[in-house]
């Protein structure tokens, strides 16, 4: 962002009156491992009462940025501005102290430990002794002056998705403040890809709380990789591309379509485009079925009953919390049904008659994190079996293949890529890691939940070619997302999932069915 040469006066939304130094300044920061560079000379700046979003591919650096700023990595080079007075870093206290709050993209909560217990973890100044008291007190009161009721008490492994995204917001915002006044001590907020969990109301939740935090001065960093969101909310946006800043455009003045040329370097299919190919698509000619569910029943779930064809995509949408867990858990085999049957058929080979799934949590559930990304996508079995020798494992065919997966999927590694420790990966790259497991075999059935969850626009649109190829080779594609426009783009037949029923009455929508028809059975409208 070539910017910081501005008069301070443009770094601040309109409803502020005084110029000032920007909050934050950075120049030519630049941060390395060994050879690869993840961040090459960035000039950024974010001031008071400002909302600033940063978007990027998948490894374009965004969140080693936020890393930097956070005090979480050193850099490698260039300077860290603060009020117009340079700073450096050598922890993340350093960082909060001086009111910089970090909303990380995966949650650092203990599950096992209450709300308050949480937030008093997190606080510099809470000393040895917790007061359990006081401490569920003070984060009620904290929740309360940003709107929201805060049960300080309940353990967080209680909490839903959208409750525990308020703690680590609540964390970040006052885990610095003088207790005895508890007064908003974070002027700096930073958030990666805030809303990647979210449904839509609790992202409009969240959007009314950022706005109200902009108009009370606080500077706000917003990562994400869903454009209209980051249209929507910001003042300004920023583009990082494989670690430098290519632009920057004011949010009233540009589109998605530039946004997301900007971010992969190339144009990308029109939305407009999109949308009316989405209305004009033709639903495949029926046939007989490759996936029927008759009466499933387990958890929350209660007698789904579908058929999806060969060829044919059907999208399952609804509010996070509704089934779709129970029903991913089901499919892929890790529980068992407590009524009903699934059937799949039509086929001849044993391996085309396999269910394959994308899990909708590539961390504890679609990877083993201190495997390498070999080790990982040879965890499929019938890849697994391909390289078996009569006397242990071709390994080194096994990364050759993985090597030749990763070109195919573009997932972004340092050099040895095949051996690269998962964890060490963007999440970005860890979902083309399972993404790649998942389709590089043909499949009778396809179950993808949340495919796209943590992508950028240029490597969701790959996911979904790949979704369309699989469903055009004949495979069974029953998609699960939390993403209304996934499910609307993609989808030939939608139902939606609410308190574990199909709705409406059990029965599929056709592909052109109105967004807000869908919003009303997501709320449990029961007719359209």
């Amino acid at each position: 962002m070539k910017s910081v040469s501005r008069s301070a006066a443009s770094y601040f939304h309109p409803a502020a009156q005084v110029a000032a130094p920007p909050l934050l300044e950075l120049s030519g920061i630049t941060k390395r491992f060994s050879n690869f560079s993840a961040l090459d000379a960035v000039d950024c700046a974010v001031g008071a009462g400002e909302i600033v979003g940063l978007l990027g591919e998948n490894g374009a650096g965004k969140s080693t940025l936020m890393n930097v700023v956070g005090g979480v990595l050193p850099p490698s080079g260039g300077a860290l501005n603060w009020n117009g007075r340079p700073v450096h870093f050598s922890s993340p206290r350093d960082a909060t102290r001086l009111g910089i709050g970090v909303v990380h993209q995966h949650f650092m909560l203990v599950p096992i430990f209450t709300v308050a217990e949480n937030v008093a973890l997190h606080a510099p100044h809470a000393g040895a002794l917790y007061n359990a008291a006081q401490w569920e007190q003070r984060v009620e009161e904290w929740g309360r002056s940003l709107g929201w009721r805060i049960e300080a008490k309940r353990p967080v492994e209680e909490l839903s998705v959208g409750e525990r995204q308020r703690i680590e917001i609540l964390k970040a915002l006052f885990v610095n403040s003088d207790n005895s006044n508890g007064d908003m001590a974070t002027r700096l907020l930073l958030l990666d890809e805030p809303t990647a969990n979210l449904t839509p109301p609790e992202v409009e939740e969240l959007f009314t709380v950022l706005r109200r935090l902009r108009e009370r001065g606080c500077g706000i960093v917003f990562v994400s990789h869903k454009l209209k969101e980051v249209l929507t909310l910001c003042d300004r946006i920023a583009v990082l591309r494989h670690g430098r800043m290519v632009g920057e455009r004011r949010a009233k003045e540009t589109n998605v379509d530039e946004l997301a040329t900007l971010m992969v370097g190339r144009e990308l299919g029109s939305t407009a485009i999109a949308e009316e190919s989405r209305q004009s698509r033709q639903v495949p000619q029926q046939s007989s079925p490759r996936l029927e569910i008759k009466n499933l029943s387990r958890g929350i779930l209660r007698e789904i009953s579908l058929s999806v064809g060969a060829g044919e995509i059907v999208g399952f949408a609804g509010v996070d919390g509704n089934g779709q867990r129970e029903l991913v858990e089901v499919l892929s085999g890790l529980s068992k049904p407590e009524t009903g049957e699934i059937t799949v058929s039509n086929q001849n080979s044993e391996l085309a008659k396999a269910i394959s799934v994308i899990p909708p949590d590539r961390q504890h559930v679609g990877l083993v994190l201190p495997f390498d990304v070999t080790e990982n996508i040879m965890l499929h079995p019938a890849l697994r079996a391909q390289y078996k020798k009569r006397v242990g494992f071709d390994w080194k065919r096994a990364r050759a293949r993985a090597r030749e997966m990763m070109q195919q999927f573009d997932v972004r590694a340092p050099a040895s890529a095949e051996r690269t420790v998962t964890a060490n990966l963007s999440g970005g790259n860890q979902q083309k890691v399972v993404i790649a497991r998942a389709l590089a075999l043909p499949h009778a059935v396809v179950v993808a939940a949340d495919p796209t969850r943590g992508l950028d626009v240029g490597a969701s649109e790959f996911v979904h070619e790949q979704l369309r190829r699989a469903a055009a080779s004949g495979a069974a594609v029953l998609l699960i997302s939390t993403d209304l426009d996934e499910i609307l783009h993609l989808s030939d037949r939608i139902g939606v999932l609410y308190e574990g029923r199909l709705l409406p009455h059990g029965d599929l929508l056709a592909a052109s069915v109105s967004r807000e028809t869908i919003g009303a059975l997501m709320g449990g409208a029961v007719s359209t």
